[in-house]
């Protein structure tokens, strides 16, 4: 059986190598990207099953990859797990921000401090169903 394959993008290098040990643990094959534009190319080479954005990087954001993969054909059915601290760091209500966005809702959600069973259960829960079907899964 092929192993499941992840991106992970977050400019925070510690949390990218934290995120990637879990789901390598969990048998993904990942790969991981500091910055938007790095890990649009990683995404773009190879569509992995899952991609783990944060929302908020210098440059571009999370939110503008987010909406870039959401509106290309190539990449709208991937799969797209928001993982931030924003609720913490603005005061953002995570319903009210994904209701904002004009591209289909994520897929999941994982809020930091990441905890690894509640990242895994988003992350198999999302990779369980068809892409934009059901709620959007939060952890």
């Amino acid at each position: 059986m092929a192993s499941r394959t992840a991106v992970v993008i977050d400019d925070e290098a510690d949390l990218t190598a934290y995120i990637s040990s879990i789901l390598e643990g969990d048998g993904f094959d990942v790969r991981a990207a500091n910055d938007a534009r790095a890990g649009e190319d990683l995404i773009r080479a190879h569509a992995p099953d899952v991609v783990l954005i944060d929302l908020m990087m210098p440059g571009r954001s999370g939110v503008q990859l987010f909406s870039r993969l959401r509106r290309d054909p190539a990449t709208q059915g991937i799969p797209l797990v928001m993982v931030t601290g924003i609720k913490d760091k603005m005061g953002i209500d995570w319903g009210t921000f994904a209701d904002g966005l004009v591209a289909r809702r994520p897929d999941g959600f994982v809020e930091k401090p990441i905890d690894p069973a509640r990242l895994m259960a988003v992350v198999n829960g999302v990779l369980a169903r068809e892409p934009g079907q059901g709620e959007v899964l939060h952890g």
